[in-house]
């Protein structure tokens, strides 16, 4: 998910597990359940970095929003 900035500069990415979306087909997207105060809060990357994608990140990620990390 991606919030903040103008016209792409300054923006913050969010990573957002894919158990929490569910797809409306109503609005044609992806819907999470969030509030304001979750989404403050939670882990984040500006647009010009590139998080590592390892398991012990993906921990963090699930972790903060309550979830189990996956094992494969």
């Amino acid at each position: 998910m991606e919030f903040g900035g103008l016209f792409g500069l300054g923006t913050d990415h969010y990573p957002i597990p894919w158990d929490m979306l569910t797809y409306d087909t109503d609005q044609g997207g992806y819907v999470v359940h969030l509030t304001k105060e979750q989404l403050t809060e939670a882990p984040r990357y500006a647009r010009e970095e590139s998080p590592e994608y390892t398991d012990d990140y993906g921990r963090t990620i699930y972790g903060y929003y309550g979830l189990s990390y996956p094992i494969l």
